[in-house]
């Protein structure tokens, strides 16, 4: 027999009890093409749910409060771990998710702890249990009470305290944010990544996987990539691109074949003749060809044109030039439309941003033997277009 809300706050009247509506479990939807992994999918899922019911549950009680982090950092950091943190008055509050039932002890990620700009002054156990609609707070500890108390676990890379020694009411987290009460431990000091190291670390993080990536390198490196917003920005970026290229299918023609005026699968890929409203005529032996791309921006797609023109300079070396034109109807593109350039390992080589009344972005051609591959990335906002190439 399933218990109702009220029967629970009855039983076990300090611990808050919150249900979880469809509504509520529609907004904590992810959008999948915005994480690298479906392990990751997961963590933002029950991480998002989880800081909404709080927030509105505060709002509710007129508590004042704010997301530690912005929506983009957050993506970067439910991409690798789960978790969140509210900052209400001078105290940061950090909620940790789980869908295990189990109260015998509270697992606490070690990033929330030991990095300078995650740890918070309090961390509340939080349950969640979607089959049953329902989402609980059992219990909280200071940041302090989990360095002196917890058991570290590296094989995990997570503090663990008993349950018994949570506070379960919450009015003493209450009094303490009146008091702007904290709790910090002191925590060591993160070295200072040169970016060349950096970009290196970052690369070998980026091969995908259906898991998170935090056991590939000793905690000090890995936490000084996320402690930084902007390293972390590039990880998350770089997975990303990483993991659109693993899913999106292999290219079915060869530019070369352009050259050989064989079209027969490019056409079939949906490449066809176009001609741009405008731009400098090209040489006869250029062969131009392009794609109508579709991209989401809120609740309206955008159509682009991308175009390719390739022409030989050897028997073994082709150019190639890329660019972006507005689609049909379409006087301009859309602001912060970008165009990248990516290698074989989905790392970005070049970038171009589409300005407010742009009606053309390109990159600066450049030059391939036969038989390399590359790829090319559009992106509006959070939804992004991979296209796979082979010289």
């Amino acid at each position: 027999m399933t218990l109702t809300i009220q029967q629970l706050q009855a039983i076990e009247p300090e611990r808050i009890w919150l249900e979880l509506t469809p509504e509520d479990l529609k907004l904590a939807q992810p959008n999948p093409k915005i994480y690298s992994n479906q392990t990751s999918l997961y963590n933002a899922k029950l991480s998002q749910l989880c800081s909404n019911k709080f927030q509105n549950w505060l709002r509710e009680r007129e508590i004042s409060s704010k997301v530690s982090f912005t929506p983009n950092e957050l993506n970067t950091i439910w991409d690798v771990v789960s978790g969140g943190a509210i900052d209400v008055g001078e105290i940061r509050l950090v909620l940790i998710p789980t869908d295990n039932l189990d109260r015998d002890e509270f697992c606490i990620p070690q990033e929330w702890v030991d990095l300078p700009n995650w740890m918070g002054d309090y961390y509340l156990a939080v349950q969640v249990d979607s089959e049953s609609g329902l989402m609980s707070i059992w219990g909280f500890a200071s940041h302090q009470s989990i360095k002196e108390r917890g058991e570290y676990t590296p094989g995990d890379r997570s503090y663990s305290l008993d349950g018994d020694l949570l506070v379960t009411n919450l009015d003493i987290l209450w009094m303490a944010q009146d008091l702007a009460l904290t709790e910090r431990s002191i925590i060591p000091e993160l070295p200072t990544l040169g970016l060349d190291e950096a970009l290196v670390l970052i690369k070998q993080l980026s091969i995908p996987s259906p898991y998170s990536p935090r056991s590939k390198l000793n905690f000090s490196q890995w936490g000084a990539i996320l402690n930084s917003p902007n390293l972390r920005s590039q990880l998350y970026q770089t997975r990303l691109q990483r993991a659109s290229l693993d899913r999106s299918p292999a290219p079915s023609f060869r530019l070369w074949d352009w050259l050989q005026d064989e079209f027969t699968n490019a056409i079939a890929s949906g490449w066809q003749t176009y001609i741009p409203a405008h731009g400098k005529a090209r040489s006869q032996n250029t062969i131009e060809r392009a794609k109508l791309i579709d991209l989401q921006l809120d609740l309206r797609r955008e159509t682009v044109v991308l175009l390719i023109a390739v022409v030989p300079e050897s028997n073994e070396r082709m150019r190639v030039l890329v660019q972006v034109h507005p689609g049909v109807g379409s006087r301009c593109l859309p602001a912060q439309l970008q165009l990248s350039y990516l290698d074989d390992d989905g790392v970005v080589l070049r970038t171009v941003t589409a300005r407010s009344n742009d009606d053309l972005i390109q990159l600066p051609s450049y030059t391939c033997p036969i038989g390399m591959a590359f790829n090319l990335e559009l992106k509006l906002y959070n939804d992004r277009v991979i296209e796979r190439f082979v010289v």
